[in-house]
């Protein structure tokens, strides 16, 4: 009994700085990483994403018409 005791005792007082540390909340932030804050590329890949979406609908559209119409 008195060993765990002590085996129990080491273990919470080794651990006890650890905890401390691992609870931590992380500091004020700094400033924003660019300025003005809306720094968002919105126009680089989104447009292409449109496109090829407008493009990959318009084959689907142009397919679908061509299965209903009867060919002479």
């Amino acid at each position: 009994m008195k060993a765990s005791l002590r085996i129990t005792l080491l273990i919470v007082l080794l651990m006890a700085p650890v905890i401390g540390a691992l609870m931590a909340q992380p500091g004020p932030g700094g400033p924003p990483p660019c300025w003005p804050p809306p720094c968002i590329p919105i126009d680089g890949g989104l447009s292409l994403l449109i496109g090829a979406g407008a493009l990959l609908g318009g084959k689907k559209a142009l397919d679908a018409r061509k299965a209903r119409k009867p060919v002479i």
